[in-house]
C-alpha cells in the first residue's frame, strides 16, 4: 500500500512538470545616424514552436513590430504593454523596436509563454 501511495505521488509530480508552460524571449535593436542616412538592426529572433502568448515586454518605450519569416508585420504595438496577452501562432519572428525622432536608438525583448 505504501509503495502505491508513493509511486501515485511520483506520477502526479512527474505530471505537473509536464503541465507547466515553457516561454521564450527575442531581442530586437536598432540604431539610426540620421547625418549618414544609416541603421542598423540586430537582436535574436523571437522562435515559437508552439502557438503562444506574448507575456513579458521589456523596452520597446516608442513601439515595435513583430515581423514574421515571410517578412508581414504579424502585430504593431505603439505600447509595449498593448502586446501582453496578443496570441503568436507557432514561427520565427523578428523584433523591430520603432524610433522616435529625438532618440535613435532602442531596444525590445518579448517573452512569449506556450
Amino acid at each position: 500500500m505504501r509503495f502505491c501511495g508513493t509511486m501515485l505521488a511520483v506520477l502526479f509530480l512527474a505530471s505537473l512538470q509536464t503541465a507547466e508552460a515553457a516561454r521564450v524571449t527575442g531581442t530586437g535593436s536598432e540604431v539610426a545616424n540620421d547625418a549618414f542616412g544609416t541603421s542598423e538592426t540586430w537582436g535574436r529572433p523571437l522562435e515559437v514552436p508552439q502557438d503562444g502568448k506574448v507575456v513579458r515586454v521589456m523596452g520597446g518605450t516608442y513601439g515595435f513590430q513583430l515581423i514574421d519569416a515571410d517578412g508581414e508585420i504579424a502585430g504593431d504595438f505603439l505600447l509595449p504593454q498593448d502586446a501582453v496577452g496578443f496570441e503568436l501562432p507557432a514561427g520565427t519572428y523578428s523584433i523591430k523596436p520603432l524610433l522616435c525622432r529625438i532618440h535613435r536608438h532602442h531596444h525590445v525583448e518579448v517573452t512569449v509563454e506556450y
